[in-house]
């Protein structure tokens, strides 16, 4: 029944979903998983994920080694997701509403000095 909740929950998200609802989906996932990481352990999935990005770019975009031997099964957009989960899954331990904070910080970001 859990699995069922969380994909009745994901599949509300279309395009004109906004970050609330996406942020709403969140809540439900983990609630229905029960989920209960802290944040440092969050952080600590968010890091390895982004090193999952950081290696799928690299394999796509430059000269850099890689171990020719290893199969690469993941891809960008899925890395991508990942990361955007943990993002979400931490604003979520703190009670942060990504939409307000991202809005709050452009707009100090709009009275800085860049060279």
């Amino acid at each position: 029944m859990t699995k069922d909740k969380i994909r009745e929950e994901l599949n509300k998200l279309n395009e004109t979903s906004n970050m609330s609802d996406i942020q709403n989906y969140i809540k439900c996932m983990l609630k229905e998983n029960n989920y209960n990481n802290t944040p440092l352990e969050l952080l600590c999935y968010l890091t390895e994920e982004v090193g999952e990005l950081a290696k799928e770019i690299r394999k796509h975009e430059s000269n850099m080694e890689m171990d020719i031997n290893k199969k690469y099964s993941s891809n960008i957009k899925d890395e991508l997701a990942d990361v955007f989960i943990y993002v979400l899954t931490i604003a979520d331990k703190y009670n942060i509403d990504l939409l307000d904070a991202l809005k709050r910080k452009e707009t100090i970001n709009l009275e800085r000095t860049w060279e």
